[in-house]
């Protein structure tokens, strides 16, 4: 009887694995997923000698924002709550909306700059780590490799310029603006 069983189990196992190869061999049908979009995103962390709670106003605050992002910044930090962005140096104003606020610790919001097909999401979270203060910032929602690199290479600066202002009381773009264009050379023959 035991042996019966264990036959009976055996082919079981084996028609069920034969079966499954065959469904393997016919030609499988393509799914109808419909068009398909990969979404990018980058994470990147800052750590900044001060507290949580002054570290988020700098995050949160129109004339704090000011201090080391935008030149000019409405920001209603709420959930909801409407901002706009503008600097000196590029055309068009950046505008979006709250779409995540804890205060203290977390500030998303949608993000649109003119020209731009894509509406990505940018979210900073701050972590209080002893005496210092984590910033994450995410950024989200990238349709191609190219929009995703250019800011992270722009997110960078600002964090840096972030981290230059709370700590020391410098701001940093000045420098960028007046730094000159980099001039292709040739190699001299």
């Amino acid at each position: 009887m035991k042996t019966c069983v264990t036959t009976v189990m055996i082919l079981v196992l084996l028609g069920g694995v034969c079966a499954a190869a065959q469904r393997a061999r016919r030609p499988a049908q393509p799914e109808d997923t419909g068009p398909v979009t990969v979404m990018r995103s980058a994470t990147l962390r800052v750590t900044i000698a001060s507290d949580t709670v002054g570290v988020f106003e700098y995050l949160s605050i129109p004339a704090k924002l000011a201090e080391w992002f935008p030149d000019q910044a409405i920001m209603e930090p709420q959930l909801g709550g409407r901002y706009h962005f503008r600097w000196k140096d590029k055309a068009g104003v950046r505008s979006g909306v709250v779409t995540e606020f804890v205060r203290g610790n977390t500030l998303a919001y949608t993000w649109l700059p003119p020209g731009e097909a894509f509406e990505t999401n940018v979210r900073f979270k701050v972590v209080s780590q002893g005496a210092e203060t984590v910033v994450e910032l995410t950024h989200s929602g990238f349709a191609s490799s190219a929009a995703q690199e250019e800011a992270v290479k722009t997110w960078t600066f600002y964090l840096r310029n972030l981290k230059s202002v709370v700590e020391d009381g410098t701001d940093l773009r000045p420098q960028v603006r007046q730094a000159p264009a980099r001039r292709a050379t040739r190699p001299r023959r």
